[in-house]
């Protein structure tokens, strides 16, 4: 299928099943993955080529850089700051319990440990862009509960970079990360100049201009930059394209944000961008797993709610949460769908797990992401003040 139709057809898909479940008053993002659940079905997939899915891929990178760039601009910065304890607390507790729990259980299955700390990785983390596009579009992004949920999502793309830098290391046998320490520190002292010194007349020059493309287009420019450097040297694009919107709100401290264009950007991102995020977690959907091997499939789905919903109501005594909130927090750290897959698909082509658990994961990165946007739903439905309230 040529690009531009393959762009076209998965738009119109899911944008029929977004309109859909928005008409039912339920986030667009459901629609955008079982959009990607119909594209994945093996009859429907047979319309793709191998550089199709390639595409779709690389669309929804690009659209996980889009979102944590909004979300770096728009970011309550005194809000995330009074979250940070919090946030370390829930970051690191959903991280180790679930870890824990899935290596026991292939250890239990009879597994290597190998294999079970691939599962156990995958089931520690979180997907940052699915649990955010919700947040935003159910504009709680900026409560307290949601600048929460953004610090421990942040905090644990941390632990993604680790799991996957181990991974990566194990396989090269090599000390690749240790030669990038002198690159690093001449990127750190190149962005710290045009931090200080370039950025600021810029975003000056542009506002004297009045051209609100020239400012759009300069964010854009940041952001990538950023994300481009932090992938570079070894963090990752996710981090880099929030803190690349961090420093933007920070140069246009005083002044007004729609002046950088973020209305525009939003409206640009979630109408062309973010639907093939979501379209590409769905189409990761393994039906044949399910078929072939459904126990292994319910232990690894339980263990995963289990394991992220444990961890983060454990530590709410710690908290200035109450339980409703670190219940809610729960089922958004449970969100998954982003590194995850990029481990498993990493272990399974390099012959670390069988394709059963491959599968699993897979599955469970699937089944995990949706459940978030419902039960956000039905918490704000029946507790109207818990995004702020106190404990």
């Amino acid at each position: 299928m040529n690009t531009i139709v393959l762009i076209a057809f998965c738009l119109g898909v899911s944008l029929l099943f977004s309109e859909i479940f928005r008409k039912a008053k339920y986030p667009r993002v459901i629609g955008q993955i079982i959009a990607g659940i119909i594209l994945g079905f093996p009859f429907v997939k047979l319309l793709f080529t191998t550089q199709n899915i390639s595409d779709i891929g690389f669309l929804s990178e690009l659209g996980i850089v889009f979102l944590l760039l909004l979300v770096g601009l728009e970011i309550n910065i005194p809000k995330l700051r009074r979250s940070s304890k919090d946030a370390l607390l829930i970051a690191v507790s959903s991280a180790i319990i679930p870890f824990i729990l899935g290596f026991g259980l292939m250890r239990w299955l009879g597994y290597s440990n190998l294999v079970a700390a691939v599962l156990g990785s995958s089931l520690a983390l979180t997907a940052e862009g699915s649990k955010l596009a919700v947040l935003i579009e159910t504009k709680v992004l900026n409560t307290r509960v949601g600048s929460i949920m953004l610090g421990a999502g942040i905090l644990d793309d941390i632990f993604e970079v680790i799991f996957l830098a181990l991974l990566l290391a194990y396989l090269k046998r090599t000390h690749f990360y240790l030669q990038l320490v002198p690159i690093t520190l001449i990127g750190i002292i190149i962005v710290i100049y045009l931090s200080l010194k370039l950025v600021p007349k810029l975003f000056k020059a542009m506002e004297d201009e009045k051209s609100k493309i020239s400012i759009l287009s300069t964010v854009i420019v940041i952001g990538f930059g950023a994300a481009a450097i932090s992938h570079i040297i070894g963090f990752g694009p996710v981090i880099g394209a929030f803190l690349g919107g961090l420093f933007i709100q920070r140069m246009n401290k005083g002044r007004k944000l729609e002046r950088l264009g973020i209305d525009r950007l939003k409206v640009l991102t979630f109408a062309l961008i973010i639907p093939f995020f979501f379209i590409n977690i769905g189409m990761h959907f393994n039906f044949e797993s399910i078929i072939s091997h459904p126990s292994l499939l319910l232990y690894v789905l339980a263990v995963a709610v289990a394991g992220k919903m444990i961890g983060t109501i454990i530590v709410t005594p710690l908290t200035t949460l109450n339980l409703k909130q670190t219940t809610l927090i729960g089922w958004g750290m449970n969100s998954r769908g982003a590194i995850e897959l990029i481990i498993a698909e990493i272990a399974r082509v390099n012959n670390i797990i069988p394709i059963e658990i491959y599968s699993a994961i897979v599955v469970m990165a699937v089944v995990t992401t949706l459940m978030f946007p419902f039960a956000l739903k039905y918490y704000l439905r029946r507790y109207p003040g818990i995004m702020d309230e106190r404990a």
